[in-house]
């Protein structure tokens, strides 16, 4: 049977924290709205057609009318499998990723023709994989999660007739665990397949997001938007074998983690009455991620740090929207995903990335002269990810083999204005 995450509370689903565990390039999550499902997220900077558009450019809330609300949900369904050898033998493990459900809430308010501001609640990073208890006794590696969830207030303001500019706040609740198992390899006093390691904790970080956006014309417009690092340090509790050499059987243990910076530059043209074309590139400064520190004690910290040195890395997206009738609007896109680990040195079991090709379809259809009840469909296919023994030049301690699989993404959603 396939694991669902969800969110730990219905109070939480209801208010549309996003808390995800699946990952897109590197650990990144691009999940923040249904009809940006549809078309690979591309021109979402610029676009603006429902309140999502905080998350993405909160000075493109200023073209929403009214009350604006979008709320909605995504199934993350992944296929990854990994097959290699360990230094015993062989090790094949199935189904690494986990299902998840990725919930959204955004909602925006005209005050005057200049001045909006906007509440939007959703998850922009997120990573999970999970191994059988039968892999782990060979290859070490179990699970490695990270959720979070953001919530940003915003603002946009109209300078003039084609410049506007906006603003908001980030509030983000980080929760994280790595596990490990002992192996054969490991050198630490205890039977095979015994938990190594287990590290939990949790934190909040603070971040502000800056957005611009240019109306060309009525037919045409530019977003450029800029989200913060948010620096995190994620304290909780250690457990296990590798944790018992200390002389106790737990202890407090905390972990650095700066999450990155990002900057997204979209344009939006329509055609005609009936089609428009977006396109859009994102920067994500992965660079910032060097290393997986966790820190516990002294005597143990050595053989808990992994290197990362990840590299910037570039999302390209472009896509179309046909309006059918009042009633239908499509939407399509495709999207390339650049993977902020280019070389075998820096790939690992807990984070086997590789760069994605989006693929999306999407509809919208209008309920009354309020609401709209969207879907948005994406099947990502992946490069195969490549990870080696540090022997021969790799980055993985006890596992040489290839991790390959794809993932799909559905949505559903309402927005509109009241």
């Amino acid at each position: 049977m396939r694991r669902i995450d969800i969110l730990p509370t219905t109070s939480l689903f209801l208010l549309g924290l996003g808390l995800s565990n699946l990952h897109a390039a590197g650990f990144q999550l691009a999940e923040r709205s249904v009809k940006g499902l549809g078309r690979s997220f591309s021109g979402e900077s610029a676009i603006a057609d429902d309140a999502s558009v905080i998350a993405s450019n909160p000075a493109g809330i200023i073209l929403l009318d009214d009350n604006s609300i979008s709320k909605g949900l995504q199934y993350v369904r992944p296929s990854i499998d990994v097959e290699g050898i360990s230094p015993v033998g062989p090790a094949h493990a199935s189904g690494i990723g986990k299902d998840a459900l990725i919930p959204h809430f955004y909602y925006t308010r005209k005050i005057n023709e200049d001045l909006s501001i906007g509440l939007g609640t959703f998850s922009s990073f997120g990573l999970a994989s999970d191994y059988s208890d039968s892999f782990a006794a060979l290859a070490g590696t179990e699970t490695s999660e990270i959720t979070t969830a953001t919530i940003n207030p915003s603002l946009a303001y109209r300078v003039n007739e084609s410049w506007t500019i906006g603003a908001g706040f980030n509030a983000l609740y980080a929760h994280g665990r790595l596990t490990a198992r002992n192996t054969s390899s490991d050198m630490v006093p205890g039977i095979i397949g015994a938990r190594l390691f287990d590290l939990e904790g949790d934190d909040w970080g603070f971040g502000w997001n800056l957005g611009l956006l240019h109306e060309v014309s009525k037919q045409t417009r530019i977003g450029l938007h800029y989200r913060s690092a948010v620096k995190l340090n994620i304290e909780g509790e250690a457990s296990g074998d590798l944790v018992a050499l200390t002389g106790t059987n737990e202890r407090d243990a905390h972990l650095n983690v700066e999450l990155p910076d990002t900057v997204e530059l979209s344009i939006y043209h329509e055609i005609n009455d009936q089609w428009a074309v977006h396109g859009d590139v994102l920067w994500t400064n992965w660079s910032k991620f060097k290393q997986l520190a966790p820190l516990v004690h002294p005597a143990i910290d050595g053989q808990l740090l992994v290197e990362e040195n990840w590299e910037d890395s570039f999302r390209y997206a472009i896509g179309a929207t046909y309006q059918h009738n009042k009633q239908i609007t499509f939407r399509f896109g495709i999207a390339l995903d650049e993977s902020p680990v280019s070389s075998v040195a820096d790939r690992t079991l807990r984070i086997p990335d590789a760069d994605r090709l989006w693929v999306s379809i999407g509809a919208t259809v209008r309920l009354n002269d309020c609401y709209n009840l969207d879907f948005g469909y994406t099947h990502i296919f992946t490069n195969d990810a490549e990870i080696d023994f540090e022997s021969t030049g790799g980055n993985e301690g006890q596992f040489r083999g290839t991790a390959s699989g794809d993932v799909d993404l559905f949505g559903i959603g309402i927005s509109g204005t009241f």
